[in-house]
């Protein structure tokens, strides 16, 4: 697996692959003179925005150069274009979930410093046993169900530990073939990823849209529309999800990262260290309960609405004045500072150490935090521009003129394009709304297209910048551009096949639309 993850992170620059970005991102201009863009909206600015995401895109697909140095194109091109200003380009660089991922590392890197990773992956071994797939499949199912309920972000940082020790004791005994053992890792580390961004659909709290989605349709609720309860919410999109998850893992198996389906060679051998584990020690005592007490932190931070206006507040409406928590206290505040507690609490060793120090701290990966911050901070300039309203108005001649169906599945796949490149909370923040409108104006119910809409923000999963998740698993230098581009695009299909008949014919009764009422409305 050396010689995978050495290409995953090139150290060199390849002229002809950036010549051929830049023919991307020309081209990427050339479309964008073909936008319906509304009058204040800023076209020019907007082509070069476009210009500029290509370009930068197409690099970090290509490999054309060091992804360090691909992920600070934005903030030197959009500022010398005019599109953003150098201030406001460098607010994305320093986004609060930038100190989500930064914290979370200094927690995972306390996990495998004590060797609590291992423990729990041959757990993992020994409960579904060494076949390559149904490892893929458990560690699928795992994220996607705990993702439900807590932060995939904080998800993802969980299990990345767990996976990567596991591809690495595979590789160490020489379990399957050299190709065989990358498309593993991959499939591990996407299993992490994808799961993790599964699961945020299945609850109204899994995930950023589904709260973004709560908002634009609460003035439809408060004049007389039906409002979707968390319950409602769960039995519609909570079995899609375990769907979804399932069935990719089985897309990722046998298509995007064919593994072989007979027992692990040398399987007996993990199993056998699974039954000869020790106790536990202070230090990985010690590191679970500093990771628990993070994850339910997480968890509780914010108010959960229960239905019928009733509200369960989190512990941060207690510290800071209403209206003002989300500003003051987010999810990378926690990660920060369960961070400085793993530097602070002993690991109970006879030589004294901490669960964490900064020689370990520093070897996290800083380009991944660069990219992540470039790709926040394009996204952060598609509402300024008119980008996304651009986007959105493709949408509304379609809107009323094909049949429902086709309609949806138009949108998911459009949206999950979008979702690619910009947040996926940036998409849902501008598209929802003129969704909703678009679709009274059509006599369509709004929910036809804002269902679809909000969960196609979630899928994403063709690029390292396209969901936090992906970023995270990148991190791990263990699989390459490549492996999750080619997976992603098998999942995103999937994803965008699989939504428009779970709508038709699941969730949106459930939820209370006729689907064969909207059928006749064209």
């Amino acid at each position: 697996m050396a010689t995978a993850a050495a290409g995953a992170v090139p150290r060199d620059v390849h002229p002809a692959r950036i010549a051929m970005a830049l023919c991307i991102g020309v081209l990427c201009w050339w479309g964008g003179q073909h936008l319906p863009f509304l009058p204040n909206a800023r076209p020019d600015a907007a082509c070069r925005l476009l210009f500029v995401t290509g370009f930068t895109t197409a690099c970090w697909l290509l490999a054309a150069m060091p992804i360090a140095a691909t992920s600070l194109l934005p903030l030197a091109l959009l500022p010398l274009l005019g599109v953003q200003s150098t201030a406001e380009m460098t607010r994305g660089y320093g986004d609060p979930i930038l100190w989500l991922f930064g914290g979370g590392f200094v927690l995972a890197q306390a996990v495998e410093r004590c060797g609590l990773h291992r423990r729990l992956a041959l757990r993992v071994v020994g409960a579904l046993g060494p076949y390559p797939g149904r490892l893929v499949l458990g560690f699928f199912l795992a994220a996607t169900c705990v993702s439900m309920w807590i932060n995939n972000t904080a998800v993802a940082l969980l299990l990345l530990p767990i996976g990567s020790v596991l591809v690495q004791r595979t590789q160490a005994l020489g379990s399957l073939s050299p190709r065989a053992q990358a498309n593993f890792a991959a499939g591990i580390l996407c299993a992490i990823a994808y799961g993790a961004s599964i699961g945020g659909i299945g609850s109204p709290i899994g995930t950023a849209p589904n709260a973004i989605f709560f908002a634009a349709h609460e003035p439809l609720v408060q004049q007389g529309a039906r409002p979707v309860s968390f319950l409602l919410w769960v039995l519609a999109f909570a079995p899609f999800a375990l769907l979804l998850a399932t069935a990719a893992s089985f897309a990722i198996t046998r298509v995007a990262l064919p593994l072989p389906r007979a027992r692990l060679q040398h399987g007996d051998e993990l199993l056998q260290e699974a039954r000869q584990l020790t106790a536990w020690s202070k230090a990985e005592v010690r590191t679970a309960l500093l990771f628990g007490l993070a994850v339910l932190a997480w968890m509780t931070r914010g108010d959960l609405q229960l239905g019928s206006g009733d509200v369960l507040h989190g512990w941060a409406h207690w510290l800071v004045p209403a209206g003002e928590r989300d500003r003051y206290i987010l999810d990378g505040s926690v990660a920060v500072l369960v961070a400085i507690l793993a530097f602070l609490i002993p690991a109970g060793t006879p030589d004294g150490r901490r669960l964490c120090d900064w020689e370990t701290a520093r070897t996290m990966p800083f380009d991944l935090l660069l990219l992540l911050g470039g790709g926040i901070a394009m996204a952060d300039a598609f509402g300024p521009t008119g980008v996304s309203a651009a986007f959105g108005e493709l949408m509304r001649p379609l809107i009323g003129a094909l049949h429902p169906a086709l309609l949806l599945f138009v949108l998911v796949v459009t949206i999950t394009m979008l979702s690619e490149i910009a947040s996926n909370t940036a998409v849902a923040t501008l598209l929802l709304p003129i969704l909703r409108d678009g679709a009274i104006a059509a006599k369509i119910d709004p929910l036809v297209l804002m269902l679809p809409a909000v969960v196609a923000a979630s899928f994403g999963f063709m690029l390292p910048i396209a969901t936090p998740p992906n970023t995270i698993v990148f991190s791990s230098r263990q699989m390459t551009f490549g492996q999750m581009a080619r997976a992603g695009i098998v999942v995103d299909l999937l994803a965008a096949l699989l939504i428009v008949p779970v709508l038709w014919w699941w969730a949106l009764p459930i939820l209370g639309v006729d689907p064969q009422q909207l059928g006749g409305k064209r």
